[in-house]
């Protein structure tokens, strides 16, 4: 038996009211649960008792407090949908530090790229060395914030487009993309409390930087690769549900 309309929004404020805000996480136990209570109402049982059985099946109490012996229904406890976010919040987590990985890996294994790394070496100690100091600090700035712009160009598209419900797999892409960014901030913190720019003051940290650039800009390609790749993704899935 097909539910209507109104019980499936009914799941999905359910869902929504026990704090599972990310739509994606969502739009999978509403899957999962219309298919279940679907089966339970085809043998006989009600849609309410169906969705005891459901709240239950995912370790809820029907319960303010465990033993409390006061019955309060489906709308109170909400333990085992936290305890399933952070299961969820985990297994997303290595997904896109494995990603990541495969994108950098993928990057290194190029053939053309063995001619590339050493260019972007050789760029770096040009505009280190051989250009004047205010030049210079002029290109890092660009390199240092242009991944942060690249990077957050999409979410901060989502949120004008006002798709603003959570989802999961974008932040952890976005975080795992923008590792190297919060890396860097740490970078400087530790070696240059006075700035990044403070650097190119001392020679040996411009040797520092003129290995340690290319790769900089190599891991925010990548990341920005693999940012991109997923946003379209679940961008369209959104789109699509939404059109529902």
């Amino acid at each position: 038996m097909k539910l209507s309309k109104e019980q499936i929004t009914y799941i999905d404020d359910y869902l929504k009211h026990h704090k599972v805000k990310y739509w994606d996480i969502r739009i999978e136990l509403l899957d999962h649960i219309v298919t279940y209570v679907e089966e339970k109402l085809a043998k006989g049982i009600s849609f309410d008792d169906a969705m005891i059985e459901v709240h239950k099946s995912f370790g809820n109490s029907m319960k303010m407090l465990w033993n409390s012996g006061i019955e309060y229904g489906i709308f109170v406890n909400s333990d085992g949908y936290k305890d399933l976010i952070l299961s969820k919040s985990k297994e997303t987590n290595k997904k896109y530090r494995i990603l990541m990985y495969k994108e950098l890996k993928q990057f290194f294994v190029e053939p053309i790229n063995f001619i590339v790394i050493p260019l972007l070496m050789f760029l770096s100690y040009y505009f280190i060395f051989q250009l004047n100091t205010k030049v210079s600090k002029g290109i890092m700035a660009i390199l240092i914030f242009s991944p942060a712009v690249l990077l957050y160009y999409y979410p901060i598209k989502m949120w004008f487009a006002k798709k603003r419900e959570k989802s999961i797999n974008l932040d952890y892409a976005l975080f795992h993309a923008g590792l190297l960014l919060l890396s860097i901030n740490l970078f400087f913190q530790l070696f240059s409390p006075k700035g990044a720019f403070h650097l190119l003051n001392d020679i040996q940290f411009r040797w520092l930087l003129v290995f340690f650039t290319p790769f900089y800009i190599i891991f925010n390609y990548c990341g920005f690769k693999m940012y991109k790749r997923t946003f379209i993704y679940f961008d369209e899935l959104y789109s699509k549900l939404q059109s529902l």
